[in-house]
């Protein structure tokens, strides 16, 4: 894998589904709640930071859709309610779900699950990809977890969406992004670069959002199907990036700095390998909830207290 392509290799957008053995993994009830609320506090952190965990800070520095700005207020909305404005709110995310799926033609694309471009014939961008699907998991993990009955009966018809546009997105990313069309590549949503560790360091950001988005997408409804019925299948899993102060670097300079003490970027059935070289504190946030989702409790602690 050429050194400083690391991430855009085509090797690196499969999904692998390794089948994984009780010793390495035991997801209970309680581990996929905890989840849950992972994912509830990292949307409540982009409205109050800006960015989170899935979402990069820079990512929306240039270009802010619609669609990404209605969920952003929206979400805004729903993290200040109140008992008398609740039911309220709940309507507005409905309504503002309803719409981002028909402005979308996502009735179209449930007929048509290899349907590849809009209602006009074109080509959908892989930013614009990106954001709906933004957009649609805050609406889904509020639908879905809540716990109001309309709204958990609003999302649960979404699911189908959701997976379809996930897959979507990785499947464009594998085609346009691995490193034999880097010329080709459209990274407007992001600053222009003026150096080539700049133009590498908004690839990265680019690609590994959509990565970590796409983890995220095809987690919560195998979550959602488990805990109501018991059990659920295993979406795959992709490589990622979970060595800490990446995902968190201010600039290209302190990126590039970051990545030469190693970048953890490896599949998430692969990650238990982590507890064999690294130490809590060199997992990012991403990396630990990839983690707590894969690998057996008792290791992890044992891990975590023998690091500690």
């Amino acid at each position: 894998m050429n050194g400083a392509d690391w991430f855009l290799e085509s090797e690196t957008w499969r999904i692998s589904h390794r089948s994984v053995t009780s010793i390495d993994v035991a997801i209970n009830n309680t581990t996929m709640k905890n989840y849950i609320g992972v994912l509830q506090s990292w949307i409540e952190h982009w409205v109050t930071t800006g960015s989170n965990p899935f979402i990069h800070h820079r990512l929306y520095s240039e270009r802010f859709p619609a669609c990404v700005q209605v969920a952003y207020a929206t979400l805004s909305s729903y993290t200040h309610r109140t008992s008398a404005n609740t039911d309220t709110i709940l309507r507005i995310i409905e309504s503002r779900s309803n719409d981002l799926l028909q402005e979308n033609g996502a009735i179209l694309e449930i007929v048509d699950s290899e349907k590849w471009t809009d209602r006009g014939g074109q080509q959908i961008d892989i930013f614009v990809q990106l954001t709906r699907l933004h957009a649609l998991i805050v609406y889904q993990i509020i639908g879905l977890f809540d716990g109001d009955i309309r709204a958990r009966h609003v999302a649960e018809g979404h699911i189908a969406v959701q997976d379809i546009w996930a897959s979507k997105l990785l499947s464009s990313a594998a085609k346009s992004l691995p490193s034999a069309h880097i010329a080709t590549t459209n990274i407007d949503c992001l600053p222009k670069p003026s150096t080539y560790s700049q133009q590498q360091w908004h690839l990265w950001i680019l690609s590994e959002s959509i990565r970590r988005t796409w983890l995220v997408a095809v987690s919560i409804s195998p979550i959602f199907t488990a805990l109501q019925k018991g059990w659920s299948t295993c979406p795959g899993g992709i490589m990622y990036t979970s060595r800490s102060g990446l995902w968190d670097a201010a600039s290209a300079t302190q990126w590039e700095k970051q990545s030469l003490g190693g970048v953890a970027f490896l599949q998430r059935f692969d990650c238990t390998s982590l507890l064999d070289y690294a130490k809590p504190g060199d997992i990012d946030a991403f990396g630990t909830a990839m983690l707590d989702m894969t690998v057996n409790a008792e290791l992890l602690e044992r891990w975590r207290d023998s690091s500690s």
